[in-house]
């Protein structure tokens, strides 16, 4: 990263927090490209150099991220403008240049899927992992059978309602909610989103539970 004297304009204010519907933008948030840009600008708007600079970084340590050249970095950004997930935020001004970089920015300081992925218990990854669960709570359960595709359905559901949870709990959010959800580390504020939509569907839907139940025979 540079270390000349600069000045930075910026031009742009993010959201405090989105609630991303669409299932294309929702892929692109998570898709593994594209999420290490948008894990850098948490700091702040950063110019395509910082971006690289980052990526490479982050590939250090993250045996599946690989280092990007700053025209692949650019073409990624379009990706991610088209999208609505970053913007130019403005201008870095470089003390005795004419020359100015332009400066990006995410469009939200959180994003919050708004769309459940039902194909994913449907694909062979989440059957896969709905037998494991279905074996091991076939032995809390004094050894009933499980019905595997049962336990799919209720998947879908479950997730669906926890979803339902946490753009509820985002849409009715005062300030000070907002202020706690933007203000802690990403990492522990999806721990928190989890468990609260968690607990949020027990409390409100413990007739879901009695279909769980109903899965073993």
């Amino acid at each position: 990263m540079t270390n000349m004297a600069h000045q930075d304009v910026i031009t742009f204010n993010p959201e405090r927090i989105k609630i991303v519907h669409d299932k294309e933008i929702n892929e692109i948030l998570h898709d593994p490209n594209h999420s290490p840009i948008i894990r850098a600008l948490r700091k702040g708007p950063m110019t395509v150099r910082e971006l690289e600079e980052a990526y490479t970084h982050e590939a250090t340590s993250n045996p599946e991220v690989e280092s990007k050249s700053d025209k692949t970095i650019y073409r990624y950004l379009k990706v991610l403008e088209k999208a609505d997930i970053v913007v130019p935020a403005g201008q870095r001004v470089v003390i005795g240049k004419t020359a100015t970089e332009t400066l990006f920015s995410r469009t939200a300081e959180v994003f919050i899927t708004g769309q459940t992925e039902e194909e994913y218990w449907s694909c062979e990854t989440g059957k896969n992992l709905c037998s494991d669960m279905a074996q091991m709570l076939s032995k809390l359960l004094g050894n009933k059978k499980a019905d595997k595709n049962c336990i799919v359905k209720f998947m879908n559901e479950f997730d669906a309602q926890a979803n339902k949870a946490i753009v509820e709990l985002v849409e009715q959010a005062d300030d000070e909610l907002v202020d706690l959800i933007t203000g802690i580390d990403w990492a522990y504020k999806s721990k928190v989103l989890t468990y609260v939509s968690t607990f949020t569907v027990i409390l409100d839907n413990p007739e879901l539970f009695e279909k769980l139940r109903a899965c073993f025979k």
